[in-house]
């Protein structure tokens, strides 16, 4: 990518079914180009077409999560979100549940203390729900192991 590097946010709109519930929700992904020639997508979701709408003509890597020292960034997803933790408080991820194979949440945090929570702190963190963040604003709420 060549030039000086830019972060646009498209949120797309789309459901899920879990625990027998249906859930409507807003993604935020992430659009990180130098130039109108390339351009990354994060946290790729939803609506395809609003994705391709807005990259039309450039040419697309997509990539789930990812540290871009260079933005002084954290692109999360899922994975942090303002307020600590996310893809948890499902029945997948619920720590009252141990007898299951299924993620849990000190599963889901594990990572996070060992990869995100280093990073400097004024990091910021782009969720792939709702407002901005810093991994320091968030590390009190990742429990400790």
């Amino acid at each position: 990518m060549r030039g000086a590097a830019r972060v646009e946010r498209v949120v797309t709109s789309g459901t899920f079914s879990l625990d027998g519930g249906t859930f409507h929700v807003d993604t935020d992904v992430w659009l990180v180009g130098g130039d109108d020639e390339e351009v990354l997508v994060l946290d790729a979701a939803h609506d395809a077409e609003a994705i391709h709408r807005a990259t039309t003509g450039r040419r697309v890597t997509a990539i789930v999560c990812t540290h871009a020292p260079f933005l002084n960034a954290v692109f999360t997803g899922d994975t942090l979100v303002h307020g600590g933790p996310g893809a948890t408080g499902r029945s997948y991820s619920d720590r009252s549940h141990s007898d299951r194979s299924y993620s849990d949440r000190p599963a889901i945090e594990a990572p996070i203390r060992a990869r995100l929570l280093p990073l400097p702190g004024d990091t910021v963190v782009h969720t792939g729900h709702g407002r901005d963040t810093t991994i320091a604003a968030e590390r009190p709420s990742v429990h400790t192991a």
